[in-house]
């Protein structure tokens, strides 16, 4: 099956998360995502735009794109790309969640739920983008 993608690019900002997540939920509601997978879509979402924003363009700016095909009913593909420093988030080592809050490392958390809840979540670093691309449900 060919896919067919809708596209938006947006500056890197964290303003711009909000019109992303519109975006995708936007594609999940044509692709008829239930609600649980909307939901799963949205915090994935979130967890990855965020450290684009916040990591991907230290120091300067970019643009992020997020792009959405129907692959089948109640089926989404996504895909974000930025061409910000190579970072592949998949090889990031899991937070120990039997250490104590307080004595925990920050970071690393919003990259485990989200390979959690997307299921498969595919990387690759390619004519200087950085690529993520993941299926719901």
């Amino acid at each position: 099956m060919s896919r067919r993608y809708e596209r938006l690019t947006l500056p890197a900002r964290i303003e711009s998360l909000s019109a992303l997540r519109e975006f995708a939920l936007a594609g999940a509601d044509r692709a008829g995502l239930s609600s649980a997978e909307r939901d799963k879509l949205d915090l994935v979402l979130e967890e990855l735009i965020v450290n684009i924003t916040r990591y991907a363009y230290q120091p300067g700016e970019g643009d992020v794109e997020l792009a959405y095909a129907i692959d089948g009913p109640g089926a989404l593909a996504i895909r974000i790309t930025d061409k910000g420093r190579f970072f592949n988030p998949l090889t990031a080592p899991e937070p120990d969640l039997t250490e104590e809050l307080d004595r925990r490392g920050v970071g690393g958390l919003g990259v485990f739920l989200a390979k959690r809840l997307a299921g498969p979540i595919r990387y690759r670093r390619d004519r200087g983008r950085n690529t993520l691309c993941f299926r719901l449900p």
